[in-house]
């Protein structure tokens, strides 16, 4: 029993090293991973910048606006496994490829609705895009990359998103305002296919090691693996939906204390630029110090009560850039948290999990933070619910962990 015992705990450390891959242009492939990543995040906050303009030309309400919110994600829910399948059938550029441009196509169709049913099946389209391009590319950067340059990279690729967000959230309303809001779609619909033919000129598709990544296949994994993957995922799709709901309603709780339609975008944008900040510090923190679960805990918890000050009058942009750079923290030590506890053959399905959670809090949260707004008249009551949410990450991170470090398995496992 003991030595199976430590078998088990030796799997809770294992790493999977990439073949030597390296790319021969790094900072050139670098760039054209992250506009991808940057037109994604884009590509989400289209609607939640556009609100007032889509509820005065189209009478949307915001239970509708939160839910095609929600449904640029909502295709990883089906995609998740099978999205992870098709990268390890077809190869990773064909479908980040792939998903750049039904993201274009998308965006080019929303712009052309006039019911709230064609607005949502564009906004599937170029969510179904979104997923494709998030799976692939994502796993790209980590076959490209490894050793030392390995969490840069991610890093740098995942930081890119958040810029996305922050600019569309500014421009967005600035083009509406001086063209339509028409325009916003069809402009980030020619990034979006600018960045398809950079991706396709730049970035090679890494040669597959013997061994792995061939034919795709799914198989059993262990009931810890179950329980890491759930509870993992669970806690990632609270605290990222309760930094996206702030990012979508706070200004039209902005906008009710008084604050520009610009102003307000301005200021609840600073959560996602300031993670530009936060995100590579939180990487380092966990490295320097070891310090994955405290970074994790202390950028959910804070980033909730930050939250709270905002809601009684606090500057909106001083607390948006403080909140900016804690709610950044935890993102790349989430990232990698299932690679390091996971044992090898249980990754492939244990991911396919994990986003599959993440893609269902995303489709869900924003669609009911929207319904409490219609309900309440409260535009306080979203930026409340987005703090329970961050709050309830915290928790579900503590049940990862004591699952992560529980003798149960072992013993289960001796039996």
């Amino acid at each position: 029993m003991p030595q199976k015992h430590m078998s088990v705990l030796r799997e809770n450390k294992a790493v999977n090293v990439s073949p030597n891959t390296q790319p021969g242009r790094p900072l050139a492939v670098l760039l054209a991973l992250s506009s991808g990543r940057f037109c994604m995040g884009m590509q989400l906050q289209t609607v939640a910048s556009l609100t007032p303009f889509l509820i005065a030309d189209l009478n949307f309400s915001y239970s509708e606006i939160g839910l095609l919110i929600g449904l640029f994600l909502a295709p990883g829910v089906i995609l998740a496994v099978p999205g992870s399948l098709l990268v390890a059938r077809l190869g990773h550029v064909p479908i980040g490829v792939a998903g750049l441009i039904f993201m274009a196509v998308g965006s080019v169709c929303l712009g052309f609705v006039d019911t709230f049913w064609q607005a949502a099946v564009s906004r599937l389209i170029a969510g179904t895009g979104g997923i494709l391009l998030n799976i692939s590319f994502l796993r790209l950067t980590a076959r490209l990359y490894h050793g030392n340059t390995m969490n840069r990279a991610i890093s740098i690729v995942m930081s890119s998103w958040p810029v996305g967000l922050g600019l569309g959230a500014i421009a967005y309303p600035v083009i509406a305002d001086i063209w339509h809001w028409q325009v916003a779609m069809w402009v980030v619909a020619g990034i979006t296919f600018a960045s398809a033919l950079c991706v396709v000129l730049i970035v090679p598709e890494p040669a597959r090691p013997n061994g792995s990544d061939g034919a795709p296949v799914l198989t059993a994994i262990s009931p810890r693996s179950w329980y890491l993957s759930l509870s993992l995922g669970a806690s990632f799709a609270c605290f990222t939906a309760g930094g996206i709901i702030y990012l979508s309603f706070a200004p039209t709780f902005f906008e009710g204390q008084g604050m520009t339609l610009a102003g307000a975008g301005a200021a609840a944008s600073m959560i996602v630029w300031l993670g530009l900040i936060g995100t590579p510090l939180g990487a380092w923190l966990a490295d320097k110090f070891d310090a994955t679960r405290s970074v994790i805990l202390v950028g959910a918890v804070v980033s909730a009560l930050l939250v709270v000050p905002v809601l009684f009058d606090w500057d909106p942009m001083v607390m948006g850039i403080i909140l900016g750079i804690i709610w950044g923290l935890p993102a790349a030590p989430y990232t990698g948290l299932l690679q390091r506890m996971l044992p090898q053959e249980d990754l492939g399905l244990g991911y396919g999990i994990y986003f599959l959670l993440f893609y269902s809090g995303f489709f869900l949260f924003p669609f009911v933070a929207g319904w409490i707004l219609d309900e309440t008249g409260d535009p306080a009551a979203p930026l409340w619910f987005a703090a329970g949410l961050m709050m309830i990450s915290a928790a579900l991170i503590l049940i990862f962990y004591r699952g992560a470090h529980s003798t149960k398995w072992a013993m289960r496992h001796s039996n």
